[in-house]
């Protein structure tokens, strides 16, 4: 059995994707009353993918539930939600369980391993792309890869051997934070343009302007460090084919302002820019574009960390 913890539009993706594919799967809802409108629902979701649409049943639970002890979950909650999420599960997760980070930015993670050195934290980068025009409404808008790796250097959890890359088109990635920090820079050039602008990613060069090509210099200097070798050239082709391949998507910074939610800024520029502070790097366009952010964030009334 897999636990799939966070019932936004990702976590329930997962959940609806395993449960079609016959995987016994709960999701884990974070109090009684989402569970008491879960079930008031039916327990289940409407799935939509290439214009088709299915009913699909899902069990859920709370946290403390006595029903099974945890051997593999799926932490799908917002990058400032993963702490207090895990620790409501924490007494459920059997010796040497597998947790699998599905978080945007970077800092969750890493956060996860320390708190948890008996579990084996795995790291993920997701590129499905997924909302939700309704609650429990799930439409798979772009069908991506998921990436997977232990920081550790540990070997493939035997559960996710046995997942069916039919189902999750997964790979085991041995090198997972050099993804992470690709997948990073490309979420700082991208996502803050669209959450000051309210645009789709397809606009976001228009929007930068002159400021896109300093600004992949500074984060390219940023993971030179952690990855040598890595290439300027790479870096910006990375971030044009994105832009170009994503143009219609709605970043999930921008879907957070339009709902009125807590984005994940800490996460993505918040933690770039701190993370450059430390390396003795500057990064002057970077470090105004966080600000500006905040700036906007406030302006609307949302958090601004």
């Amino acid at each position: 059995m897999l636990h799939v913890l966070g019932a936004g539009s990702l976590g329930l993706l997962w959940a609806a994707r395993l449960a079609v594919a016959g995987v016994d799967v709960r999701v884990i809802l974070r109090d009684a009353q989402a569970l008491q409108h879960w079930q008031a629902a039916g327990s289940s979701v409407l799935f939509e993918h290439s214009g088709r649409r299915c009913r699909v049943p899902l069990p859920a639970q709370l946290p403390d539930s006595q029903e099974q002890p945890i051997r593999a979950l799926i932490l799908a909650t917002k990058a400032y939600s993963a702490e207090s999420a895990l620790h409501s599960v924490a007494k459920r997760l059997m010796p040497g369980a597998s947790v699998l980070m599905l978080q945007n930015g970077m800092g969750s993670q890493q956060a996860a391993s320390l708190a948890y050195p008996h579990q084996q934290v795995l790291y993920a980068s997701v590129t499905d792309g997924v909302w939700m025009p309704a609650p429990r409404h799930i439409v798979w808008a772009g069908q991506g890869t998921t990436q997977v790796g232990d920081p550790d250097a540990n070997p493939c959890p035997q559960w996710l051997e046995q997942l069916d890359r039919e189902v999750i088109d997964w790979h085991w990635h041995p090198q997972i934070l050099n993804t992470l920090w690709q997948k990073l820079a490309i979420n700082c050039a991208i996502n803050p343009y669209t959450a000051l602008h309210d645009c789709c990613n397809g606009e976001v060069l228009e929007r930068a302007g002159k400021q896109m090509a300093p600004l992949i210099h500074e984060l390219h200097s940023l993971l030179a460090l952690h990855i040598p070798g890595y290439r300027l050239t790479e870096l910006s082709e990375r971030i044009h084919q994105v832009i170009e391949h994503t143009a219609n998507n709605s970043s999930s910074m921008r879907q957070d302002v339009h709902a009125r939610r807590r984005t994940e800024i800490s996460y993505i520029t918040g933690f770039t820019c701190q993370a450059a502070r430390q390396s003795g790097l500057e990064t002057p366009v970077l470090d105004r574009l966080h600000e500006a952010l905040k700036t906007h964030l406030a302006t609307l009334g949302l958090p601004t960390d």
